[in-house]
């Protein structure tokens, strides 16, 4: 295992196939600017900018609040109903931001049942209060990405050893000093890590952000590609997006250091301490807010309108788009294992230099899924353009089929199967690996008769993350979808913009009962 082999080579050529479109980028923004790009270098482009710097601030402000505090509070304290509001927090997960985009400007529309009830009363008569803007873009975007860093920071608080928080205890120190000087600086990793996924979540948002009229980066690239028909601009507005996201992630990686983050494991959990009086009361009111408006609200609108508009809704292009979205999800999720066990079974058998391997493959996750569309399409289309002038063709061959869309997804997501896998390497001895070889079993043999049983449920989980994440990804899905192509998210979006919101409600039930599988499982692995 101290040598390059063969597998480590493919491995290499994959990788390098995957960062493909994300280097095409570079190629088409690179140049003299066209009369496109000048015009919104000189007047909208700043705003941009500032709009997609002031969403991601403000999101991550909120989200964590509202992440550390619930998950602190359900972990350190004991209080009737403690382990149901454990469950509900994370359920805000399984609603994708722009379905709660759409459900809140219904609720507060000037139709709204929330507006006419003010009507109502007299509170509020001609006078209208506009929900369309950045304020609430950032509270619905919060409330969606908040469960990113609740969940993450709450297993962070769950490994926190006694050893280490019961002396404080004994010393004198009290629950708000244990928190803020040792709790919080253990769980750095673990905040910082869930945090990057908020903002990576935030540049990648399209559906709230362009049905609220805000202009950030992403509206700005599917626009100037689809809109405008200006690969060169959308690309190097992606490159923008991109450098935000990095250098975000550079600037904390530099302030962490090389400071180090461990506990010990397996040791006692600290006992909890029960909430009395007001502090229960107030722990309660804080908890029910994201509960109440990020999960509950959301799904009793679904439900509702799923029940009044099923019979009208539910037709051939409603099975079309569910069977569409199980197949691309379906299709993309197994590729995309197959390729993390794959690539991380090459670096497990080779040098420790490989490890950067599975960075490099991983990058699609830090970048949003309108630019790696537009990445997508511009090398495939030049790929296009060259075969078409070769083999005389009369229409392109690889362009705006689910091949495409496939390869998209696939790049974009293929980080999270990585990390599944690489999770469930690190629970698996090497030893295992050696002793399969040494009676007599070659590499791919030890893969799939060995290794690949002991980790099948794993693999599976990985499959439904992966399965879940592209039946909510919406950006780009709608810049990659063969023509007619419709899934479950592009007919919300298609609904949405229609103003049928109520309409695409079943469409965002199914959406939000497949998203939550992967959510009870894991509650059950536990």
């Amino acid at each position: 295992m101290k040598f390059l082999n063969r597998y480590t080579l493919v491995s290499i050529v994959l990788t390098l196939t995957i960062v493909m479109p994300i280097m095409a980028l570079f190629f088409y923004s690179y140049g003299g600017s066209n009369e496109t790009l000048e015009h919104l270098q000189e007047t909208v482009l700043n705003e941009y900018i500032f709009n997609t710097l002031i969403i991601i601030l403000f999101v991550s402000i909120v989200s964590l609040i509202l992440g550390v505090i619930s998950a602190y509070l359900t972990v350190f304290y004991k209080f009737r109903f403690d382990y149901i509001f454990s469950f509900l927090l994370a359920m805000p997960f399984v609603i994708p931001t722009y379905i709660l985009g759409y459900i809140y400007s219904d609720i507060l529309g000037f139709f709204g049942p929330f507006h006419l009830f003010l009507k109502d009363l007299g509170v509020v008569d001609r006078n209208y209060f506009d929900v369309l803007n950045i304020k609430s873009v950032i509270f619905i975007i919060a409330l969606g990405l908040y469960p990113y860093i609740y969940l993450i920071v709450k297993s962070s608080f769950l490994r926190n050893s006694s050893t280490l928080l019961n002396p404080a205890l004994s010393l004198g120190k009290n629950r708000y000093q244990l928190f803020y000087q040792i709790i919080l600086p253990l769980s750095r990793p673990a905040i910082v890590g869930s945090l990057a996924l908020v903002i990576m979540e935030c540049v990648n948002e399209y559906g709230v952000v362009a049905y609220y009229g805000v202009d950030t980066l992403s509206t700005a690239i599917y626009t100037s590609w689809f809109g405008l028909n200006d690969p060169k601009s959308s690309a190097f507005l992606s490159i923008i997006a991109m450098s935000i996201i990095l250098v975000i992630l550079m600037v904390e990686k530099f302030s962490r250091g090389r400071s180090s983050y461990k506990s010990e494991e397996g040791a006692k959990e600290v006992e909890k301490e029960e909430l009395r009086g007001f502090k229960k009361y107030l722990a309660y009111g804080f908890l029910s807010i994201p509960v109440l408006f990020g999960f509950i609200i959301p799904l009793v609108w679904i439900v509702k309108y799923s029940f009044v508009y099923a019979v009208d809704v539910i037709d051939d292009e409603f099975l079309d788009a569910f069977i569409n979205t199980f197949v691309a999800s379906s299709l993309s999720a197994v590729i995309i294992v197959l390729l993390a066990l794959f690539i991380s079974y090459s670096v497990r058998i080779s040098c420790k230099n490989t490890r950067y391997i599975t960075k490099v493959a991983g990058i699609g996750y830090a970048i949003p899924g309108v630019v790696i569309g537009v990445g997508v399409l511009s090398l495939f289309g030049d790929l296009d353009n060259y075969l078409i002038g070769v083999f005389d063709l009369d229409e392109l061959l690889l362009s705006g089929t689910i091949f495409v869309l496939v390869f998209g997804y696939t790049v974009r997501f293929l980080a999270v199967g990585l990390n599944t896998v690489e999770s469930s390497y690190e629970k698996l001895s090497i030893n295992v690996n050696k002793a399969s070889r040494n009676l007599g079993k070659n590499y791919w043999q030890t893969l799939w008769q060995v290794e690949f049983p002991i980790m099948k449920k794993t693999l599976l989980f990985g499959f439904l993350l992966v399965f879940v994440d592209v039946v909510k990804e919406l950006p780009l899905t709608l810049v990659l979808r063969p023509f007619n192509y419709e899934t479950l998210s592009s007919k919300t979006y298609e609904f949405a913009g229609n103003t049928m919101i109520q309409e695409s409600s079943i469409y965002a039930l199914c959406i939000v009962l497949i998203c939550t599988i992967p959510v009870i499982i894991s509650n059950l692995k536990r």
